[in-house]
């Protein structure tokens, strides 16, 4: 496995991790599960986006580095 392919999938993992935590905390708040259902495509849509800005644009991941390529 090339090294762009094990870090896209430890930023998977870690996004997946951070909606079940999410989750988890909203669920022990009793907040309403349809809320919960609903933030969830949201958030994992706001992760995306950060990723885009911070890490590679073309795989939204945080780890893998920037293209440099200016064409």
């Amino acid at each position: 496995m090339n090294k762009n392919a094990q870090l896209q999938t430890v930023d998977q993992t870690l996004k997946g991790a951070v909606l079940a935590l999410g989750s988890y905390v909203a669920n022990k708040y009793n907040v309403d599960p349809q809320i919960i259902a609903l933030s969830l495509p949201v958030a994992a849509g706001l992760m995306a986006w950060i990723s885009t800005l911070l890490g590679n644009k073309n795989t939204a991941c945080l780890f893998v580095e920037k293209d440099t390529d200016n064409k």
